[in-house]
């Protein structure tokens, strides 16, 4: 095994498993990898586990922590699902199907039940945040079918057949944007996705506080366009964009938020795993606080924006993924947009950042003048952002996410000096 990872959980040195993917094979006797990682030191590591066309979830848990894992021990059996357990020298290693995962176990019985038999419905999962959500398309039209293969219709596979196809999303939580809200910037202009009432959808389709489904739309996301051709729905994004900026609250606890808290967490989750880079990352967060307090338009905000955040039907686009919808800088939706293009190229300082393609278009439709955001703004918050995912190669659990952490902390520097 690498011992790339040797110092970086004393309490459960195992967790570099997760960074193995020949060791973590050999475990499972075929071909896996882990994705998607959350740590939390000595006690428990839990991440996405791709195995061959499909996903799973994926836990680790110190000695003392492995009792989390009774309750879907047990559940498997009942349910004749399969789980798969090791024994470690510090700690215990699980994997199960979605529909074994230990937050989603509940909000997913209803599909068990249903069986989705009589819906004549092929769902297929599009995104899997173990312990979080997974995100399925389901097509609900008369010539549609499950898949080969699917486990109660929540299971990797293929479509089949050319009906109605919705958009379904489980989440452990509750929703924090409900459908009002979403509907009140809907009213206002802001071309989003609405999640369907009950009497909207399919009979028998599940439906509950924890599920919400979606009209599918377009023909995938910006992020898929080729530059070439991303110009159009970016100026429609931008111009979009600006919009949701005007928008009154639509929440009372639509308060502003200060980025200062979070910058401090930033550098100190990074600190923790780049100790050697300590006095680079704490003049980057002087150099941020500095910038951050300057004053700039506030609005309500996606908080999240990027690429795959906007569906695209030729130059038409929809707006999606409102979770952490609030109030703020709207110069942050565009350098969190920038930061991302960027960490695509792999390579991007202050001239060039906002020049790629997909982010000047953006910033194009978005507009200019007085009321609106500069450039000196934007490029403080594609830092910030940039900051905010450098943690992102240890998460996705590459081998070498040392030195691309290393990277990013230089594209960080380039985009701020």
């Amino acid at each position: 095994m690498s011992s790339v990872l040797a110092p970086l959980d004393s309490g459960l040195h195992s967790v570099n498993l997760f960074f193995d993917p020949d060791a973590l094979s050999s475990l499972f006797n075929r071909p896996v990898r882990a994705s998607h990682l959350r740590w939390k030191p000595g006690t428990s590591a839990v991440a996405r586990l791709h195995d061959g066309d499909g996903v799973r979830w994926l836990a680790m848990y110190s000695a003392d922590a492995s009792v989390k894992l009774e309750k879907s021990s047990r559940r498997a059996l009942t349910q004749n699902l399969e789980l798969e357990r090791f024994a470690l020298d510090d700690g215990v290693l699980a994997s199960g199907p979605i529909t074994l995962d230990p937050r989603l176990y509940g909000v997913l019985r209803p599909f068990r039940r249903a069986a989705l038999d009589s819906l004549s419905s092929g769902v297929r999962v599009l995104k899997y945040n173990p312990l979080r959500r997974v995100v399925f398309s389901i097509a609900t039209g008369p010539t549609a079918g499950i898949a080969p293969g699917s486990t109660a219709g929540i299971a990797p596979g293929s479509i089949t057949g050319t009906g109605r196809c919705l958009v379904g999303r489980a989440s452990a939580a509750r929703h924090a944007m409900t459908r009002n809200m979403l509907s009140k910037l809907a009213e206002g202009g802001v071309p989003l996705l609405v999640p369907l009432e009950p009497p909207l959808l399919p009979a028998g389709l599940p439906f509950g506080k924890h599920l919400e489904y979606l009209p599918w739309y377009g023909s995938g996301d910006l992020g898929t366009v080729p530059p070439a051709k991303a110009q159009p729905p970016a100026r429609t994004a931008g111009g979009a964009l600006a919009l949701l900026h005007r928008q009154a609250p639509i929440h009372q606890a639509h308060t502003w938020r200060a980025p200062a808290g979070r910058l401090r967490s930033l550098v100190k989750e990074n600190v923790e795993l780049m100790p050697e880079n300590r006095d680079r990352l704490e003049r980057v967060q002087r150099q941020l606080e500095c910038l951050l307090r300057r004053p700039g338009l506030a609005g309500v905000i996606h908080g999240d924006f990027s690429a795959d955040q906007i569906l695209v039907d030729g130059k038409d686009v929809r707006l999606i993924d409102f979770e952490r919808c609030t109030y703020g800088a709207a110069a942050s939706d565009l350098g969190s947009f920038a930061a991302v293009e960027a960490l695509e190229v792999r390579q991007a300082d202050r001239r060039s950042v906002l020049a790629l393609p997909r982010t000047a278009a953006l910033l194009d439709g978005y507009g200019s003048g007085p009321d609106t955001v500069n450039e000196s703004e934007v490029l403080t918050w594609t830092a910030f952002y940039l900051l905010n995912r450098l943690r992102e190669p240890f998460r996705a659990c590459s081998p070498s996410w040392r030195q691309q952490m290393d990277a990013r902390l230089a594209m960080i520097e380039e985009v701020l000096w």
